[in-house]
């Protein structure tokens, strides 16, 4: 079944052009289970027949899986989801412009699993002149299981003070105000380059999944394949990351 976009409820447009976000409770879930069963294919695909590239952390001396990336060649049923009117649709709706897909990724926290230190999208993305976040919920997100905390700033459009790791200055971290974000199945949260997030370490003794989409405006062209290649570049100098930004808290395995 698809979303009517038409939906979309004025707090949340009001939300998003205050604070950089919008909430949308049970956006997927009448899908959410085609969602799950799509990740654990792609977890489940052999490295010289996939795309997607996979990231592990060591957990108690155990690699874990923590994050895939480039998925979304690899499962048709999340591509035409992901590009479809639920997702796509929903983001060029509530910004009123248009957008393509820049990069996708999923995280995977297992029990014990790190979390991020707190920063903003844009150090990331330094190159777009905006972007939007879509966070889809595959399990129960909550405090226990390293869900996401973000820092409501009105109408913020700017960096905050980074470190060379790209991320928020320890010292403002501290003066920020954090709200936990409690997702269920399904929930959906959209955010922009400037929203401050971070996530604390899975405490709980199940998965934490999520799927992160990210998308640039389309004024700039559709740039995914060089945003891989340039991704790929990065990690080759900093082989310590997951990401082109040192915000994972784990230990990477390379």
């Amino acid at each position: 079944m698809t979303l009517n976009i038409a939906q979309i409820k004025n707090e949340q447009i009001k939300c998003w052009n205050t604070y950089g976000y919008a909430f949308s409770s049970n956006h997927l879930k009448k899908n959410i289970s085609q969602y799950l069963s799509s990740v654990e294919q792609i977890e489940g695909l052999n490295k010289d027949t996939r795309e997607s590239l996979f990231y592990y952390e060591e957990i108690e001396g155990i690699p874990k899986l923590c994050r895939i990336e480039k998925f979304i060649d690899d499962n048709k049923f999340l591509k035409n989801k992901i590009l479809g009117e639920d997702i796509l649709g929903y983001i060029n709706k509530l910004t009123s412009r248009s957008f393509y897909l820049y990069k996708e990724k999923i995280n995977i926290k297992s029990p014990g699993g790190s979390g991020y230190a707190a920063h903003q999208d844009a150090t990331a993305y330094h190159k777009l002149k905006a972007h939007v976040t879509c966070l889809i919920a595959l399990t129960e997100m909550n405090k226990e299981n390293g869900c996401l905390y973000i820092a409501k700033l009105k109408n913020n459009n700017e960096l905050l003070s980074y470190n060379k790791n790209g991320c928020i200055k320890k010292s403002l971290d501290k003066k920020l105000l954090w709200h936990p974000v409690i997702m269920s199945k399904g929930d959906c949260l959209f955010f922009n380059s400037y929203l401050p997030h971070k996530s604390e370490k899975n405490l709980s003794n199940k998965e934490r999944k999520a799927i992160y989409l990210t998308f640039n405006l389309s004024s700039e062209g559709n740039l995914r394949d060089e945003y891989y290649k340039s991704r790929e570049k990065s990690l080759s100098f900093n082989k310590d990351r997951i990401s082109t930004i040192g915000h994972f808290k784990g230990k990477n395995l390379t």
